[in-house]
């Protein structure tokens, strides 16, 4: 992550992230139907939903669900650091330190 003292340049990456959260949500979302589909056609094969869940999690579409959590997680991390950035930046502006 590129450090960033310009308050517009830290909108611009917020909104960039923003975009970004977007485009993964969407993909998750439709994680989420497929893991739902290989739920309801697969839990009958396993004894638990946890073994159903651990199943779902080794596939192609399992793994890419995980990435996406992880990808969604650090982007909420890094616009809160931002935001806290802002933040400190609108105080020192103010003279608030």
């Amino acid at each position: 992550m590129k450090h960033l003292t310009n308050p517009h340049e830290i909108s611009e990456a917020r909104i960039t992230l923003s975009e970004e959260y977007s485009r993964y949500s969407g993909e998750y979302a439709q994680l989420v139907r497929i893991q739902a589909e290989f739920f309801n056609a697969n839990r009958a094969n396993y004894k638990s939903d946890n073994a159903t869940q651990k199943a779902f999690d080794v596939t192609e579409e399992g793994i890419k669900m995980t990435v996406l959590k992880l990808k969604l997680k650090s982007i909420e991390k890094t616009m809160s650091a931002y935001n806290t950035h802002l933040r400190l930046l609108e105080n020192e502006s103010k003279n608030l330190y």
